[in-house]
């Protein structure tokens, strides 16, 4: 059962976790580049890999009446911070945790800045999963730095 042994590591724990969120990250990079190149006609408008974030977004900052450049402004930003913390964490991974602060810092600070937009934006709604996904990063962070190697 040695192979087991070290499957069943708690580097190995760590490892996954660090993976879970490159591979999450990379997944919503995709789905909203799809998203955007479905919302400007490259992909067919039936095209289900997407993620629908483009429409929530201009129906959400509606609210106040936001031109749609700054919307697509906004949005590109947000695929660009989702690339980046995707990168990061694919770094992360790959150098054996090194970078992880660097990742889950940039991963966390785009739930808070989603988490101020849905109170500018009066996004109640969307509040709870921003907020889930704030805490799910940083039990990520704490369990990575808790638990021994």
């Amino acid at each position: 059962m040695l192979w087991l042994d070290r499957l069943a590591s708690w580097r190995t724990l760590k490892s996954g976790v660090l993976m879970f969120w490159a591979a999450w990250f990379t997944v919503v990079v995709l789905t909203n580049v799809f998203d955007v190149l479905k919302a400007i006609g490259a992909v067919p408008a039936g095209w289900t890999f997407a993620s629908g974030n483009w429409g929530l977004m201009v129906k959400v900052t509606g609210v106040h009446g936001t031109p749609a450049a700054v919307v697509a402004l906004l949005f590109l930003g947000v695929i660009a911070w989702e690339a980046l913390a995707s990168l990061l964490f694919w770094r992360a991974w790959a150098a054996g945790g090194r970078g992880g602060v660097a990742a889950f810092t940039v991963g966390l600070a785009l739930w808070a800045a989603f988490t101020l937009a849905d109170e500018i934006f009066l996004a109640y709604t969307l509040g709870p999963v921003h907020v889930r996904l704030f805490a799910l990063q940083l039990l990520s962070v704490l369990a990575l730095r808790l638990l021994p190697e």
